[in-house]
């Protein structure tokens, strides 16, 4: 900032307070609580304040100046206090963005200067301020769309009395602000229609971008739209096929929500060119303000902005009219899809089902042969009973531990016959032992595997 008389910058620490407006135009004191209780969303701290321009470090961070400079700076200029509501668009990031705001005023004022109790002079003014967003490639690497939407905030003033004009500029590109310096170092001329082709110059200089980005766009949405109408019905069928899913959905949303936010946007900067047109036939009505032959320049250029606008939005509502058909068609194709897999489902059910059926006529079958043969089994252990005690009585009797004398009809024991007992208990001890210590070691077998298979997982 050049050095300026100190009176311009009397009750900074209260503006705008300190311009004295109407009270029916402003309420003053409610701005002047508000830019302080915003001031750590704001501004940065004052040894970190620097500003040609009143920029962001960074897209949604605070303005590179602190509270102290700014009221100054708004004091000097004697800004309106309706640009205070653009300012705090360009708040940090710490609450939802608003994407959707676009902020524009006119202030046309006419005021008598008196002198010696005789109105020698009048001084007609204007004050407009608005915020035009824009798009811009930003040189990352993420997100994939490398196109990002920005905005900029400008204000002007214009005295005809002074025949002055003040400018701010809130995150002007670097490219803007180059051309908005060599502008300013070569002309002089403060006329409202060269102020309004200023204006009309930033609108165009900031919409250049437009039609890269919906070629981008026409891309991103073509491939979706071939993989919509390309794609086999009953899916890929043979290599190179065209595989259309739930994802190409998604995707296709993901754009179309995109274009509705880009078609708001575009929507706001036809109402802000429009205002902007409205609000130089205000002025050229005035005539205090000296209206030269430029002005048709200006409405030439502004015509332009106009049109290239409305042909972007006319080319996004194409795109989201095209994008609600392509969404049905993938979805009609995804449910043909499920149908027949619901279908070829329900086939190799059935399928599953008659094999059970068969199994289970199978088991039933095994289980009637099984029942017969436990029938025979029943028999047969039967018999044995029935004769196994006779045949064991025919044998021992039979052996020679028992000596039958017909003369006197009497049944002798062999006195050897307890070397009989003993070694048949001997033998069918030894026999229950084994068949005891086999059936435990089978046991223990399976075991001892299971512990060996979970030490080795």
């Amino acid at each position: 900032m050049s050095h300026h008389d100190v009176d311009e910058f009397d009750g900074w620490e209260i503006y705008p307070q300190n311009l004295h407006l109407s009270s029916l135009d402003v309420d003053d004191a409610r701005i002047a609580g508000r830019i302080s209780w915003l001031a750590k969303e704001l501004f940065v701290d004052k040894s970190a304040s620097k500003f040609s321009f009143l920029d962001q470090s960074y897209t949604w961070s605070r303005l590179e100046i602190c509270e102290e400079h700014f009221r100054k700076l708004f004091t000097r200029l004697r800004v309106d206090p309706s640009f205070l509501d653009i300012v705090h668009v360009f708040c940090e990031k710490v609450r939802p963005v608003e994407e959707g705001f676009n902020g524009f005023f006119f202030n046309h004022s006419d005021q008598a200067i008196w002198g010696s109790l005789t109105v020698n002079n009048k001084d007609s003014s204007y004050s407009i301020g608005y915020n035009v967003k824009y798009v811009a490639r930003h040189g990352r690497t993420t997100p994939k769309d490398p196109f990002s939407i920005r905005e900029v905030g400008v204000y002007q003033h214009y005295s005809s009395l002074t025949q002055k004009c003040s400018w701010v500029f809130l995150q002007a590109s670097e490219q803007l602000q180059d051309r908005l310096r060599r502008t300013f170092q070569h002309c002089d001329d403060t006329a409202p229609s060269n102020q309004f082709l200023l204006h009309s110059m930033i609108l165009l200089s900031l919409s250049e971008d437009w039609r890269d980005y919906l070629v981008y766009l026409e891309e991103e949405f073509s491939m979706l739209v071939d993989r919509g109408f390309y794609a086999n019905i009953m899916g890929p069928q043979f290599e190179g096929d065209v595989e259309a899913n739930y994802s190409d959905i998604r995707k296709l949303q993901i754009l179309t929500d995109k274009l509705q936010r880009l078609r708001q946007i575009l929507g706001l900067n036809l109402r802000l060119c429009q205002r902007m047109k409205d609000s130089m036939e205000i002025i050229q009505r005035d005539p205090s303000i000296a209206i030269p032959g430029g002005i048709n320049s200006v409405q030439t250029k502004l015509n332009k902005f106009l049109y290239d606008q409305q042909t972007s939005l006319d080319r996004i509502q194409t795109l989201i009219s095209r994008s609600t058909g392509i969404s049905q068609l993938v979805l009609n194709i995804l449910e043909i899809r499920a149908t027949e897999a619901s279908k070829q489902m329900n086939v190799e059910m059935q399928k599953l089902t008659e094999q059970g059926v068969n199994e289970n006529k199978l088991m039933k079958k095994l289980t009637e042969q099984t029942t017969q043969d436990t029938k025979s089994m029943m028999i047969i252990s039967l018999i044995s009973a029935i004769f196994l005690p006779a045949t064991f009585l025919a044998s021992l009797f039979g052996s020679n531990f028992f000596v039958y004398s017909q003369d006197g009809n009497m049944l002798t024991v062999a006195s050897n016959f307890w070397i009989y007992i003993v070694f048949t208990t001997i033998f069918s001890g030894a026999a229950i032992a084994f068949w005891f210590l086999w059936k435990q070691r089978r046991v223990r077998l399976p075991e001892a595997d299971d512990l060996e298979m979970q030490g080795r997982e």
